[in-house]
């Protein structure tokens, strides 16, 4: 039995001037990976913009914040419920 990935439809649009040598190197890595160059430079693209936002974790905080930030993660859940939604969110991006 074959199964169908049906994959979204691409309707907006990125443009990009690249150099004679980048374009080359970009064709070449994704002929490496079997990918057309459009479907290289998203995949990595996107990929990168994740690890970029998911990477936003440095907090500067003073000392009174930073002890009440650090108690209330120590803190018991309060609302099991209001956690379950915010575990059960996608990210935007997906």
């Amino acid at each position: 039995m074959q199964t169908t990935v049906r994959k979204s439809v691409r309707d907006k649009q990125i443009n990009l001037r690249a150099t004679d040598e980048e374009r080359a190197v970009i064709d070449y890595a994704a002929s490496l990976v079997n990918k057309n160059r459009t479907d290289f430079i998203l995949e990595k693209a996107v990929h990168e913009a994740q690890n970029i936002i998911l990477d936003q974790r440095v907090f500067v905080l003073d000392d009174a914040r930073y002890q009440a930030f650090i108690k209330q993660l120590e803190a018991p859940v309060q609302n099991a419920e209001g956690r379950q939604r915010l575990m059960d969110a996608k990210p935007e991006w997906k």
